[in-house]
């Protein structure tokens, strides 16, 4: 029985690995956003290679993670890419980017390598901030939902302090 019990654990942890269809490169979080519709989150990870830069297609993957559905991961349907989520690489000096969002957060978001790992940065209240999640308050009364809010959180890039904005679009 107790090989029985160890299996399962075994089998448990395996399946909570998330499948990768591309060996070469690992994913590293650079942030989410949030919304009032539900607990689904839309996850950007910085997608690094062994040699850890970030490859010149596809730096960046964009993805829901369905925490309202049991944490499933889904690709964006395209419309959602082209007009809510995606971001398109306006500038790119070797692995430091700046991306202009899809989704209108008032400002471009900048990645950066910072030890061995990536992190995104915005600016807060006028302060450059290593951005950990944006929400977003919209009505989604009519044709397309109508953006009340948009929230800002992040840590001060030097001192680490909490940073927050909210405002209107």
């Amino acid at each position: 029985m107790r090989w029985l019990s160890t299996t399962i654990v075994l089998l448990l942890v395996i399946s909570a690995i998330p499948a990768r269809a591309d060996d070469e490169t690992t994913p590293h979080r650079l942030f989410h956003i949030e919304r009032n519709k539900n607990a689904n989150i839309v996850v950007y990870d910085a997608e690094v290679l062994p040699d850890g830069s970030l490859p010149k297609k596809d730096p960046v993957v964009v993805y829901w993670l369905k925490l309202a559905e049991g944490g499933e991961r889904k690709g964006l349907k395209g419309i959602e890419k082209r007009m809510a989520y995606g971001f398109k690489v306006e500038e790119r000096e070797g692995d430091h980017l700046e991306l202009k969002m899809k989704a209108d957060v008032g400002r471009n978001v900048f990645v950066e390598a910072v030890d061995d790992s990536f992190r995104a940065f915005i600016d807060i209240n006028e302060r450059r901030a290593q951005l950990d999640h944006i929400y977003i308050f919209a009505n989604e009364g009519g044709v397309l939902p109508t953006v009340e809010y948009i929230e800002l959180f992040g840590r001060d890039a030097e001192t680490g302090e909490d940073l927050y904005e909210k405002y209107l679009p």
